[in-house]
């Protein structure tokens, strides 16, 4: 504990001129006191024969900021900065004094020191000093407790699961923070795991070895320092870790952590199998499709009777003796194709009077595909045909029909078609 006031002196001797008095030594380390504590910093100088003092200002540069000016001194007045009135006090020669020292006032101080000879030559002479405002660590009872945590926690870094003890409550771990050291049955020091919410972790190593677990603030922090030598502060606290019931947490925690991971499998699987249920479904209906699609559509029509037709008339089969997929309509002549697909089509005739024609043509939607040019010489028998693959929409339609007057003979008119 730090129980009394700090003071510094700061000494680089001249060869001439103004002389810092030699009491410590100039290698003297930083100034640490207590928050509350006043900061007193003795540049104590004298003046060489003829040496007249100008003017003293003193400054701070607080940890992380810029430096300040504290006070001035000049025509024998003392004038601090108004943050610092009533606050800050001039003690003997360059020396000053801040009373009750906040954490916030922690930084490098520092002295210029002005003088003129006799020659009226001006000299600046400078000091520093770096003063640390130390602050007690705080924790909600005033004590520190050390807790078993009643569930295993897992290691983020390896995965591993571990018992884990707890040291706190700190609501402030003071200024600089302080820690707390780890003592195991055995005797070994650890340090914390980490530190989260006021509480100091350890993962006790594993395989876990049962006995007291202890932690405690090393009384050597610099804020610790600040603690009167009686504050439970200070006190090392245990907790006796049964090595079987630690094990048994250990065990309940790989089990859950199993059954979580079956969940999480299962409930993957359950996802694999909407996936393949779905695929299956589209593939069934694609399959659905394809038989509907593939339903054979085929026909086979001739005439009755012999027909004589005028030109431009569309010749109608009266007997059919096939019509699968019920593309051809004997009443108009037309087959009109029930879905898309390739498709083949032939269509025969012949006359059946002397030197006449049978011509005919074999349509798309209008446009002609193919030709039957036929003239019958007398009395002998003649036959003409005319085949045509086609690509069909469906809807589209395809027929037969004259181009002349024609006389067809129905022995051997016919029109058959079929998708492929």
């Amino acid at each position: 504990m730090l129980g009394s006031l700090v003071t510094v002196l700061l000494l680089i001797g001249s060869a001439t001129g103004l002389q810092w008095s030699q009491k410590l030594r100039t290698d003297a380390g930083p100034v640490q006191i207590c928050s509350g504590q006043d900061i007193q910093l003795f540049w104590n100088f004298t003046l060489d024969k003829g040496e007249r003092l100008k003017g003293m200002v003193w400054g701070c540069q607080p940890e992380g900021k810029e430096e300040g000016v504290l006070a001035t001194y000049v025509d024998d007045h003392f004038v601090p900065m108004s943050s610092f009135s009533g606050r800050l006090a001039h003690l003997q020669d360059g020396g000053i004094e801040l009373s009750c020292a906040t954490i916030l006032e922690s930084g490098h101080y520092s002295i210029s020191v002005s003088t003129e000879d006799v020659h009226n030559a001006l000299t600046v002479h400078r000091k520093t000093a770096d003063v640390t405002v130390l602050d007690t660590p705080k924790t909600q009872s005033g004590e520190i407790h050390v807790t078993r945590e009643k569930n295993a926690v897992r290691d983020v870094i390896t995965g591993a699961w571990h018992v884990q003890l707890s040291c706190g409550n700190f609501s402030d771990r003071g200024h600089p923070p302080v820690d707390v050291t780890w003592t195991t049955p055995t005797g070994a020091r650890l340090d914390s795991s980490s530190y989260e919410d006021g509480f100091f972790h350890l993962l006790l190593p594993n395989p876990l070895v049962g006995g007291n677990y202890s932690c405690s603030i090393p009384p050597s922090l610099p804020a610790a320092r600040c603690l009167a030598e009686d504050s439970p502060l200070l006190d090392t606290v245990s907790v006796l870790v049964e090595e079987t019931a630690g094990r048994f947490t250990l065990l309940e925690a790989r089990q859950q952590e199993f059954v979580e991971q079956l969940a999480a499998q299962r409930e993957m699987w359950m996802g694999d199998v909407e996936v393949m249920a779905n695929r299956t479904d589209a593939l069934e209906h694609r399959i659905d499709e394809a038989v509907h699609n593939s339903v054979p559509v085929h026909f086979h029509a001739r005439l009755t009777s012999n027909t004589q037709l005028s030109s431009g008339s569309i010749l109608k089969m009266t007997t059919v003796l096939n019509n699968q997929g019920g593309g051809y309509d004997s009443s108009t002549g037309y087959f009109t194709a029930p879905m898309d697909g390739n498709y083949f089509f032939i269509a025969t005739t012949g006359s059946y009077s002397a030197d006449t024609f049978a011509n005919m043509d074999m349509m798309k939607e209008g446009s002609i595909v193919a030709k039957i040019y036929l003239e019958r010489h007398g009395t002998y028998d003649n036959m003409g045909s005319c085949h045509a693959a086609l690509p069909l929409k469906a809807g589209d339609r395809v027929w037969l029909q004259s181009t002349a007057s024609s006389y067809l003979k129905a022995i051997v008119t016919s029109f058959s078609g079929f998708c492929f």
